[in-house]
Protein backbone atom coordinates (compact mmCIF):
# COMPACT_ATOMS: atom_id res chain seq x y z
CA UNK A 1 0.00 0.00 0.00
CA UNK A 2 1.19 2.93 -0.96
CA UNK A 3 1.64 6.27 1.10
CA UNK A 4 -1.76 8.16 1.38
CA UNK A 5 -3.15 6.14 -1.01
CA UNK A 6 -6.14 5.39 1.62
CA UNK A 7 -6.37 8.98 2.77
CA UNK A 8 -6.72 9.89 -1.44
CA UNK A 9 -10.04 7.28 -1.68
CA UNK A 10 -10.79 8.77 1.53
CA UNK A 11 -11.21 12.33 -0.15
CA UNK A 12 -12.56 10.46 -3.42
CA UNK A 13 -9.78 10.99 -5.38
CA UNK A 14 -8.12 7.62 -5.52
CA UNK A 15 -11.61 5.82 -7.49
CA UNK A 16 -11.01 7.98 -10.40
CA UNK A 17 -14.79 9.09 -10.29
CA UNK A 18 -15.75 12.76 -9.56
CA UNK A 19 -17.68 12.78 -6.10
CA UNK A 20 -18.58 16.43 -6.77
CA UNK A 21 -16.70 17.46 -3.39
CA UNK A 22 -13.91 19.75 -5.01
CA UNK A 23 -16.33 21.21 -7.84
CA UNK A 24 -17.19 24.99 -7.64
CA UNK A 25 -20.85 26.57 -7.87
CA UNK A 26 -19.54 27.72 -11.69
CA UNK A 27 -18.56 24.40 -12.98
CA UNK A 28 -21.01 23.29 -16.15
CA UNK A 29 -22.78 19.49 -15.44
CA UNK A 30 -23.28 17.23 -18.16
CA UNK A 31 -25.39 14.30 -18.63
CA UNK A 32 -22.62 12.00 -18.43
CA UNK A 33 -20.96 12.92 -15.64
CA UNK A 34 -24.56 12.82 -13.68
CA UNK A 35 -25.37 9.10 -14.49
CA UNK A 36 -21.59 8.02 -13.93
CA UNK A 37 -22.13 10.19 -10.49
CA UNK A 38 -25.05 7.77 -10.28
CA UNK A 39 -23.38 4.58 -11.49
CA UNK A 40 -20.54 5.27 -8.44
CA UNK A 41 -23.35 4.98 -5.66
CA UNK A 42 -23.61 1.46 -6.68
CA UNK A 43 -26.92 0.91 -5.68
CA UNK A 44 -30.53 1.28 -7.39
CA UNK A 45 -32.51 2.11 -4.24
CA UNK A 46 -34.24 4.93 -5.13
CA UNK A 47 -34.19 6.94 -1.87
CA UNK A 48 -30.28 6.38 -2.27
CA UNK A 49 -30.40 7.79 -5.65
CA UNK A 50 -32.75 10.72 -4.56
CA UNK A 51 -30.54 11.49 -2.33
CA UNK A 52 -27.25 11.72 -4.72
CA UNK A 53 -29.34 13.74 -6.62
CA UNK A 54 -30.16 16.57 -4.18
CA UNK A 55 -26.72 16.03 -3.52
CA UNK A 56 -26.06 17.43 -7.17
CA UNK A 57 -28.68 19.55 -6.96
CA UNK A 58 -27.15 21.81 -4.05
CA UNK A 59 -24.97 23.89 -5.53
CA UNK A 60 -26.95 25.00 -8.59
CA UNK A 61 -30.59 25.41 -6.33
CA UNK A 62 -27.95 27.84 -3.93
CA UNK A 63 -27.04 29.71 -7.15
CA UNK A 64 -30.23 30.48 -8.27
CA UNK A 65 -31.07 31.28 -4.76
CA UNK A 66 -28.26 33.81 -4.89
CA UNK A 67 -29.49 35.04 -8.39
CA UNK A 68 -33.08 35.99 -7.66
CA UNK A 69 -31.12 38.26 -4.34
CA UNK A 70 -28.70 39.48 -7.06
CA UNK A 71 -32.02 40.50 -9.44
CA UNK A 72 -34.00 42.03 -6.73
CA UNK A 73 -30.84 43.77 -5.58
CA UNK A 74 -29.87 45.02 -9.01
CA UNK A 75 -33.37 46.70 -9.23
CA UNK A 76 -33.07 47.98 -5.94
CA UNK A 77 -30.50 49.91 -6.81
CA UNK A 78 -31.14 50.68 -10.28
CA UNK A 79 -34.12 52.79 -9.02
CA UNK A 80 -31.67 55.34 -7.55
CA UNK A 81 -30.01 57.66 -10.22
CA UNK A 82 -26.47 57.34 -8.31
CA UNK A 83 -26.70 53.60 -7.57
CA UNK A 84 -27.38 52.37 -10.79
CA UNK A 85 -23.30 52.01 -12.86
CA UNK A 86 -24.12 48.72 -9.73
CA UNK A 87 -27.43 47.74 -10.08
CA UNK A 88 -27.21 47.12 -13.80
CA UNK A 89 -24.39 45.04 -13.70
CA UNK A 90 -25.38 43.20 -10.36
CA UNK A 91 -29.05 42.54 -12.41
CA UNK A 92 -27.08 41.15 -15.05
CA UNK A 93 -25.05 38.84 -13.32
CA UNK A 94 -28.09 37.78 -11.24
CA UNK A 95 -29.84 37.01 -14.85
CA UNK A 96 -26.70 35.58 -16.16
CA UNK A 97 -26.19 32.94 -12.61
CA UNK A 98 -30.31 32.11 -13.02
CA UNK A 99 -29.81 30.94 -16.50
CA UNK A 100 -26.84 28.95 -15.60
CA UNK A 101 -28.03 27.24 -12.68
CA UNK A 102 -31.28 26.63 -14.48
CA UNK A 103 -29.61 24.68 -17.20
CA UNK A 104 -27.59 22.58 -14.71
CA UNK A 105 -30.85 21.63 -12.93
CA UNK A 106 -32.21 20.37 -16.16
CA UNK A 107 -29.79 18.81 -16.63
CA UNK A 108 -29.43 17.02 -13.59
CA UNK A 109 -33.07 16.11 -13.73
CA UNK A 110 -33.47 14.70 -17.20
CA UNK A 111 -29.71 12.73 -16.46
CA UNK A 112 -31.62 11.26 -13.44
CA UNK A 113 -34.76 10.59 -15.24
CA UNK A 114 -32.63 8.52 -17.80
CA UNK A 115 -31.21 6.73 -15.31
CA UNK A 116 -33.74 5.52 -13.56
CA UNK A 117 -35.55 4.60 -16.69
CA UNK A 118 -32.95 2.60 -17.24
CA UNK A 119 -32.96 -1.32 -17.01
CA UNK A 120 -30.86 -2.16 -14.15
CA UNK A 121 -27.64 -3.72 -15.61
Amino acid sequence: MKWGSRRDEQRGRGNGVDTGRGAGPFTKIDKQSVIGTLKAVGSRDPDVLHAQKHKLLAPSTNLKKLSFILMGGGGLLTITVFAAFAGIPLAIFGFWMWRFSSRNIAVVETAFAEFTASRPT
